[in-house]
């Protein structure tokens, strides 16, 4: 059970002027908003300027209050970020999870963040700055409930959350970066569509209603990467980065140990089979939108946090599960949409709204993705699996690609194959790239073993001469 996460539920015309009384130890009430998890009961006649009742005035929606930074910091929540004077929280947060996240503003040191859940209940959630470790964690549950029972009193010194702008004023020049302001909330569901407190508490393995990540924070079962282990020598030990789990492992085999043949090559070159009995796995009990989850939660941590483990996780099932499902296409057509969505929506918001997108992050991957994209629209058209929506979500992609600064043309016929090269000293080089070898070699392409006699002719074949 959260202790800084206070409930604050709508109310009615009858209990507007209500407040909820909560046992103490001793036995006696207290005004004040219960705990996560606490059953809510208005009572009569208690204290009209209650917690519930001051959310429900001021305004509505979840309310983020962080307490202790420094007079001048960078503060981010879903795709808007800002430095700030004297921050002290975000206020009318829409249900749905959000993403809070803080760091020095001089963009070298770590980011911390909490996801919470916001519903109808107009919960406060106190987070708390850690000066000496430099770390966010959790408040007191006492400072919690001070914060929250002083809620009208610094509530008009909030951000907005739809308006960030708005409390320029008294943030002395706050520079907004990220989406504008009303295309936040659109941007950050489409992001999100398939984040829930139940995937939250599996890859975070934390269950206190508001899950904590940073920038150092490790995928379990995966080695650190040249960038990770310099970043984890700099820090101190404070910040060592927790594990996140995620079903859809780095490190797994696509393929079954008991196919053999044919079976175990398509299942080496098809991830249909690996996602599907993933997903089947009674042990696991997961649906689609846990992959879709995972998916979704490692884009938004690795871009908004620069967390290196999950921006390779990113692409990892981006190139190696989605762009190669290819049976998935007819087995699972709302899986694949779905899929194609998050991807075209990631890829927009990278390309718009970040300084640095995840095509800067590696030359390599961006390469890959690209040869992906053009081998998933051929499979797509040879073979006739897409339905319309299929066909419409990847088309969604395509658009986002071919756009500045990529330029990205995927038809199956674009990819260049031969050209020429300038080298440093101006040398002009014939290239030829072997990239779609192994495609042009599929299907009735694709070469035969076939047995040879002793003429070195394939045998079986009717001989004119004899």
């Amino acid at each position: 059970m959260p202790v800084s996460a206070w409930a604050v539920p709508p109310t009615d015309a009858s209990a507007e002027s209500s407040s909820l009384a909560r046992e103490t130890a001793s036995g006696e009430h207290e005004d004040m908003p219960p705990l996560e998890g606490e059953a809510v009961v208005p009572q009569r006649g208690s204290s009209p300027t209650s917690p519930t009742v001051i959310a429900r005035a001021l305004g509505g929606g979840d309310v983020v209050l962080i307490l202790d930074l420094p007079e001048v910091f960078t503060i981010g929540y879903d795709c808007v970020s800002f430095t700030a004077r004297h921050f002290g929280g975000v206020k009318e947060i829409p249900p749905g999870p959000h993403l809070i996240w803080v760091s020095h503003p001089n963009g070298t040191s770590v980011r911390c963040g909490a996801w919470i859940t916001s519903s109808t209940q107009h919960k406060v959630h106190v987070l708390q700055w850690d000066k000496y470790n430099e770390i966010l964690t959790e408040s007191s549950s006492a400072e919690a409930r001070k914060q929250a029972s002083s809620l009208a009193n610094i509530h008009s010194k909030l951000v907005s959350y739809r308006d960030p702008a708005a409390i320029n004023d008294q943030q002395q020049g706050a520079r907004i970066q990220g989406a504008a302001h009303e295309d936040n909330e659109g941007i950050w569901n489409r992001l999100t569509s398939c984040i829930s407190e139940t995937l939250l508490n599996r890859i975070t393995v934390q269950h206190r209603g508001d899950w904590f990540v940073s920038t150092v924070d490790k995928v379990r079962g995966v080695a650190l990467i040249p960038a990770e282990i310099e970043l984890e020598n700099r820090i101190s030990n404070s910040l060592q980065g927790r594990d996140l789990n995620f079903i859809f492992s780095q490190t797994a085999k696509t393929y079954s140990a008991a196919g053999v043949g044919s079976l175990r090559t398509q299942e080496a070159t098809d991830a249909s089979h690996h996602i599907v009995s993933t997903l089947a796995d009674p042990e696991k009990a997961l649906g689609e939108d846990d992959f879709i989850g995972e998916f979704q939660f490692a884009y938004i941590v690795g871009t908004h946090l620069g967390n290196d483990a999950c921006l390779q996780q990113w692409w990892y099932m981006l190139l190696k599960l989605t762009l190669r499902s290819y049976s998935l296409i007819a087995d699972r057509p709302t899986l694949v949409e779905a899929l194609l969505r998050s991807s075209a929506a990631q890829i927009n918001h990278s390309l718009k709204h970040l300084e640095t997108s995840v095509f800067d992050y590696s030359e390599r991957q961006s390469r890959d993705l690209r040869l992906a994209l053009t081998i998933y629209k051929r499979r797509l058209q040879e073979d006739e699996l897409g339905t319309p929506s299929v066909n419409l979500a990847l088309s969604q992609i395509e658009a986002a690609v071919v756009q500045s600064p990529l330029g990205w043309d995927i038809n199956k016929d674009s990819y260049i194959r031969q050209g020429t090269f300038m080298t440093e000293d101006g040398d002009i080089v014939a290239m030829e790239t072997t990239d779609l070898e192994a495609e042009d070699e599929r299907g009735e392409f694709a070469p035969e073993v076939v047995e040879l006699d002793e003429s070195g002719r394939e045998k079986g074949l009717v001989s004119w001469t004899n």
